[in-house]
């Protein structure tokens, strides 16, 4: 005797046409490409170092504190504390966060080799 709902069984197939299927596949192989490419930081500055106009201006300042007794004479320059800048090819100056990015990327592979390995195998 059949079920409430009859004993039969219905099979159906889509076909997708051509012109999406192969983008589609050439799409889907792009991303398994990129996917091997692992984060890309910036490499160049990241904020440009005072010009010497700008430097002579503070350094003029701290003269006049000097001057007029507000700062003992000698002891503070307009560059103390800063790092050197870096010089690009096009002669632009400036500062990169990359060396601070490499030194924490290296103490983490330090501290944890094998969540490191892990990491850069998703990108090989």
């Amino acid at each position: 005797m059949p079920g409430l709902f009859g004993s039969g069984s219905t099979t159906s197939a889509t076909n997708v046409p051509d012109w999406i299927k192969d983008p589609s596949v050439r799409q889907i192989q792009r991303a398994e490409d990129m996917q091997k490419v692992g984060y890309m930081p910036w490499h160049g500055p990241d904020i440009a170092a005072f010009n010497p106009t700008q430097m002579a201006a503070m350094q003029q300042n701290i003269g006049a504190a000097e001057a007029f007794g507000l700062q003992q004479p000698g002891t503070l320059t307009a560059a103390q504390g800063m790092p050197e800048a870096t010089t690009y090819a096009d002669g632009t100056q400036g500062y990169s966060g990359m060396p601070m990015y490499e030194q924490a990327k290296a103490e983490w592979a330090a501290s944890a080799p094998t969540d490191a390995e892990r990491y850069n195998a998703l990108f090989s």
